[in-house]
């Protein structure tokens, strides 16, 4: 990046205030900026601008923020900034492991983003894309926990060097109790952190994704082992080696 570089920022947000700030100050610091439509592809956006770095702070097409970076990340080698409404670490971590390179809590502070712009502009532009136009992933973008290894830009398991299919809502449900190792989260608490406090799906289900997700990265029958169930409370992803408050009960 050189003084001479006019560079390229998309951005989105759902608040036009917050849009509009952010694309005052990306300008007056030398930026030419686009915004995203409602309603197109985010990696297609990305392509036809030209865009050197993203800053989403709000849903496109059907996807949320945090989708959004992973397929960013995943098919481009463009810089992403993830904005929220909410100062939740969990947020970030998961921004963070999606694809994001920086994650910023509102409200907006317009010097501060820009000065968090220019830093990840100076990772992202001396990274050579590979032959399809993305940056390759550094190591430390794969979660291991014992003999699990878990990517969530490229939404992938592995357990024992087996690869694990899983459909999109049971790896959103492995990749919450990832985050909350040896933490015990009750349905409630998953189906807010994976699809927010609208998800409209009943305990059940969540009962059913953790039955399919033991059957299918666990069919040596050590599922109920690795993902415990405390009755009455909910469930728990288990590292092997720690100890937690409460193990609970396997089904």
């Amino acid at each position: 990046m050189t003084a001479s570089t006019t560079l390229t920022a998309l951005v989105h947000d759902d608040d036009a205030a917050d849009r509009d700030l952010i694309a005052r100050q990306l300008r007056s610091d030398g930026f030419h900026v686009d915004h995203f439509r409602p309603d197109e592809c985010a990696v297609e956006a990305v392509k036809r601008h030209g865009a050197d770095i993203c800053i989403v702070g709000g849903g496109l097409a059907g996807l949320d923020a945090f989708e959004i970076a992973r397929r960013l990340r995943h098919q481009t080698a463009c810089g992403v900034i993830v904005l929220s409404p909410r100062n939740d670490e969990v947020d970030a971590v998961l921004a963070l492991e999606m694809g994001a390179d920086d994650f910023m809590s509102k409200p907006i502070r317009p010097r501060e983003l820009a000065a968090r712009v220019r830093t990840v502009l100076r990772r992202t532009v001396v990274t050579p894309a590979n032959g399809n136009g993305e940056r390759p992933l550094p190591d430390d973008y794969l979660r291991k926990i014992d003999d699990m290894g878990i990517c969530a830009v490229e939404q992938s398991v592995q357990v024992a060097g087996r690869p694990v299919s899983l459909t999109p809502m049971e790896f959103d449900v492995l990749v919450v109790l990832a985050l909350h190792l040896n933490t015990v989260l009750s349905r409630e608490q998953i189906i807010t952190k994976v699809r927010g406090k609208d998800w409209a799906i009943n305990d059940r289900v969540v009962d059913g994704i953790i039955y399919s997700l033991r059957r299918k990265m666990f069919p040596d029958g050590t599922g109920a082992q690795r993902i415990r169930t405390v009755h009455g409370r909910g469930y728990m992803l288990v590292q092997s080696g720690t100890a937690p408050d409460d193990p609970g009960e396997p089904l």
